[in-house]
């Protein structure tokens, strides 16, 4: 249907129905036409006039996974218009808050002779979590390098208590080096430091500091006891934080692909080509819980991503200042560089190997199957395999480790074996890819350890043999 066809549609409409709106008219077009893209771009658009960004962004998706046509291109346009319009919004905020909160504690330390205090407030029904379950919370930031120590320490204090209000439990900031590109006193989720220039312990209720180590210079701290514990309980909160962001993204995947979430999570992991994931992701022996908690009545279709919180909650650790965003694949072609991302939150950056002469394709693309130990003559695709378009091109590994950083494939990206393995862990069928020549905009990242569920043989096309643009 091209566009005057369409405006006949909704003329004839209103001529029927002189009182609906516009956005009723979406719907109902939407609804008898769900395969044309023209009425989800409408009705997406229509969305966002009205403020309600979350269900736009919802239709601009269902209209993105329907075959190209010749509203794709407007479609995409306005989707990544939008995303990057909330992402300055968020940003904005935050830094807002952020500095109101600093000049609140500023006064207070110079104006009132006494530690801040509050009176202890009860924790709502809704947000206790059993004892046995609260872990140590661990946040880290990106500091400046050219502060002495007495200023790291009233900065990074002065983080905690405006960071985190909510808390009611003592937690630890662990302030580590600038990362190029990554913004200052701001969480970073999914990062690993090798080095650090100090950490606090923070009692928001109390509003007191409970314990702090800095550094005149940065360093690994190893030898240092609270240091090596910070690590430790850092790498614990990130592989709940990598299993709870697998799940909702899944089964977040799921809804948009089937429009209805599996009845359990077992579902999420079956033979090809229903194996959205390999596995599903187990707690770790230290948290206390032998499975991650699933709740599919909390779902609500129309906040389908923000529900997510409800329907799989984050036990033991707080949600993330910054939300949690469904996964999306990012490829920078100009530095032959993958971004694994959840929102503005880097969670993995993988070397790649792509296309010569441009023949990578550019725009927005979508995991279409995901095969264990694709056959191809000697091992081409290495150990896993991600299509994100039918006619040839996909994610893989390879079996010529030299031609990551190069362009020498001839439309397919490449990736170290370890590295897609990780990638196939963490990105369900359904999972967004966005190919482009820009350049990451965190240049450089350090990933948390590798986490890899394995594939089975289920997940394997025993017999077919692959011919992608290797």
């Amino acid at each position: 249907m091209n566009k005057v066809q369409f405006l006949q549609e909704k003329s004839s409409y209103h001529i029927t129905y002189p009182d609906r709106t516009d956005l009723s008219f979406y719907r109902w077009f939407t609804e008898n036409h769900p395969d044309l893209a023209v009425g989800w771009y409408h009705l997406g658009m229509e969305r966002e006039r009205l403020g309600n960004e979350d269900q736009a962004l919802e239709a601009y998706r269902r209209g993105l996974h329907l075959p190209a046509d010749d509203f794709s291109e407007q479609l995409r346009d306005a989707y990544h218009d939008l995303l990057r319009k909330r992402r300055r919004t968020m940003w904005k905020r935050t830094t807002r808050l952020l500095l109101a909160s600093l000049l609140f504690l500023f006064g207070q330390f110079v104006y009132s002779p006494s530690p801040l205090t509050e009176p202890k407030e009860s924790a709502s029904p809704e947000s206790v979590v059993p004892a046995h379950l609260q872990r140590p919370h661990v946040e880290v930031i990106a500091v400046p390098g050219n502060v002495s120590r007495s200023q790291l320490r009233s900065q990074v204090e002065a983080y905690a208590a405006a960071r985190r209000p909510s808390l009611k439990q003592p937690y630890i900031v662990l302030a580590v080096p600038e990362v190029a590109g990554a913004p200052l006193f701001t969480p970073l989720l999914f990062y690993r430091p090798a080095e650090v220039r100090g950490l606090l312990r923070y009692d928001p209720v109390s509003r007191t500091v409970l314990q702090d180590v800095w550094f005149d210079q940065a360093c690994d701290c190893l030898d240092k006891p609270a240091v090596q514990n910070a690590r430790s309980a850092l790498a614990e909160e990130q592989r709940a934080l990598e299993q709870v962001l697998i799940l909702r993204n899944a089964l977040y995947r799921t809804y948009q692909q089937k429009g209805y979430l599996p009845e359990s999570l077992d579902r999420l992991a079956g033979s090809y080509p229903a194996n959205s994931l390999p596995e599903v992701p187990v707690p770790t022996p230290e948290s206390g819980l032998t499975a991650w908690p699933y709740y599919p009545a909390l779902f609500r279709p129309e906040s389908a991503w923000e529900s997510m919180q409800n329907v799989l909650p984050l036990q033991g650790y707080p949600e993330p200042f910054i939300p949690l965003q469904p996964l999306q694949i990012q490829v920078h072609q100009a530095g032959h560089t993958m971004t694994l991302a959840s929102g503005p939150h880097v969670v993995r950056r993988y070397p790649i190997g792509i296309g010569k002469n441009g023949s990578t394709p550019e725009g927005y693309f979508t995991i279409q199957k995901k095969i264990n130990r694709p056959e191809g003559h000697d091992h081409i695709y290495g150990s896993r395999g991600l299509v994100f378009q039918s006619d040839g091109y996909a994610i893989h590994g390879t079996n010529q480790p030299d031609s990551i950083g190069k362009s020498m494939s001839l439309g397919c990206i490449r990736l170290h074996n370890p590295d897609v393995e990780e990638l196939y862990t963490f990105a369900a069928t359904g999972t967004e890819v966005i190919i482009s020549d820009r350049t990451p905009p965190v240049s450089q990242w350090a990933n948390p350890g590798p986490y890899v569920l394995a594939a089975g043989p289920e997940e394997e096309t025993r017999g077919v043999t692959y011919h992608w643009l290797h």
